[in-house]
């Protein structure tokens, strides 16, 4: 009688470890308003979709349950970091949208944002939102299940990467996101820049203006127009970067 648990059970639980760690910290699919029941059926019903692929990649049945669990350990981090990239690019707009609201005066005009399950600045709650619909619309989760099956390439079962190029990646993947953010951003920071500069030379010149009460609604409406006019270029920029970029580990399929 053939050995289930070492020819299935075993190795199709190491492509659910993998990819379900990946699928719990995707955003869209990771949000709080997402059931936990639910991204398990996405996790479950994908595994099995890729299971055949990878299936000659996989190591059989450890003989000690010791490196077994070492393994699964394995597959979860490896998992984790997968998905990793994609979070941090949503930070980027989690920045773009709150660089915005501080020039924009939104800064006591907190939401509740469903993303996070906290509340925060209106304009971040937006491009968050855009952001995670953009992501399912471009199908950017497919690139990720594609990065996913290609990393058993890269990074056999069993075989954790490398400390420092993980180090490296994240390092640098943060920069890119900080650079990204400032860049979203940078339209309504310009003019908020150039709205604050105004008043101040008008506060000099004419000391009797109410500038505060002025320069409030004028700076909102400015930046909202802006907001408004620079949306489309904004999810333009954001989503050409994170197709490239979809993981930590920039994992290209060969399927």
């Amino acid at each position: 009688m053939p050995d289930l648990a070492g020819l299935l059970v075993f190795p199709f639980f190491l492509v659910f470890a993998r990819l379900g760690a990946a699928v719990m910290v995707f955003p869209a699919i990771s949000d709080p308003s997402v059931s936990v029941r639910i991204r398990l059926l996405i996790a479950l019903a994908v595994s099995a979709v890729m299971f055949p692929l990878v299936q000659a990649q996989l190591p059989p049945l450890p003989a000690h349950s010791g490196d077994m669990v070492l393994m699964m350990f394995g597959e979860l981090v490896i998992g984790v970091l997968m998905g990793y990239g994609a979070r941090v690019f949503m930070a980027a707009m989690s920045l773009a949208g709150e660089l915005i609201g501080f020039m924009a005066g939104f800064q006591a005009a907190t939401l509740f944002d469903p993303t996070s399950g906290s509340s925060t600045a209106a304009p971040t709650i937006l491009l968050t939102l855009c952001a995670g619909l953009l992501m399912l619309v471009l199908g950017l989760h497919y690139e990720l299940i594609k990065a996913v099956a290609a990393s058993y390439s890269a990074f056999p079962p069993g075989q954790l990467p490398d400390v420092g190029d993980v180090t490296s990646a994240v390092v640098q993947i943060y920069g890119q996101m900080f650079s990204l953010g400032l860049q979203l951003a940078a339209p309504v920071v310009v003019a908020g820049l150039l709205t604050n500069a105004l008043f101040g030379v008008m506060n000099r010149l004419i000391p009797q203006l109410q500038v505060f009460f002025v320069s409030i609604p004028l700076a909102i409406g400015l930046s909202l127009i802006v907001l408004g006019a620079s949306l489309g270029t904004m999810l333009e920029l954001w989503s050409g970067t994170v197709a490239g970029k979809i993981s930590v580990f920039q994992v290209e399929s060969t399927l």
